[in-house]
């Protein structure tokens, strides 16, 4: 008996893409835009930004909306779409995601993009990285559901949309494993760059590969006995 189809979900930036596009948006941009407008230094303006980002927090929608804090840091004349944009030469994609997502696609698996960014990060990630043909559906969780993955809510919907044979892959400890484990779908960290790396966690995509082609995601309801 050949082994059955899963939907298979996969965070963004940290899990497909590095962070440098992100972090190159977050904290060289508009440090650089708050720095000329303000006449502080670079570097004031950098940590200004840092400690506004971290009195909203990753559990907040404001924390992933651009226009919020260019509106916090009086930028409001700043044409957000055009700003990201002028930074997509940062994105950069890992090199095993294309032969393992077109790997899981030829071998029945469908396919979510399930992700916190913003839509205007998202479509620049996905376009520059051609990863539309690979998903079924690409799912901003802030701007198209008004959710963040640390809200079960999240985990829930998307396993309505997507079934009972769901399994999702990504890097944040919290928002990619707890959340979805306590809801009972099985999920996989995956820890590239981390020293030491947690226990269990993955150190690729490959590795998740091979898991899949031994049968050793478990079944619906069930964590992962590895993790």
């Amino acid at each position: 008996m050949g082994r059955r189809s899963l939907s298979i979900s996969f965070d963004l930036d940290g899990t497909l893409t590095t962070t440098s596009f992100a972090d190159s948006v977050w904290l060289e941009g508009l440090p650089r835009l708050l720095a000329e407008k303000s006449g502080m230094s670079f570097e004031s303006a950098r940590q200004t930004c840092i400690e506004a980002y971290a009195g909203v927090g990753e559990d907040s929608l404001l924390w992933y909306r651009l226009p919020h804090w260019l509106g916090h840091f009086g930028l409001e004349g700043v044409d957000g779409n055009s700003f990201i944009e002028g930074f997509s030469s940062r994105v950069e994609l890992f090199d095993d995601v294309l032969p393992v997502l077109e790997a899981l696609r030829e071998e029945g698996h469908d396919l979510i993009l399930f992700s916190n960014a913003a839509r205007p990060f998202l479509n620049v990630e996905v376009a520059r990285c051609a990863l539309e043909p690979y998903f079924a559906a690409v799912i901003s969780v802030s701007d198209d559901w008004g959710l963040v993955k640390s809200d079960p809510r999240a985990f829930l919907k998307l396993k309505s949309l997507a079934g009972p044979d769901l399994v999702h892959v990504g890097d944040h400890p919290r928002f990619d494993c707890q959340v979805p484990r306590s809801l009972g779908i099985p999920a996989y960290l995956v820890s590239r760059d981390h020293r030491p790396r947690p226990e269990g966690a993955l150190a690729s995509l490959h590795e998740f590969l091979r898991l899949m082609r031994s049968a050793s995601v478990p079944g619906p309801g069930r964590t992962n006995p590895q993790l």
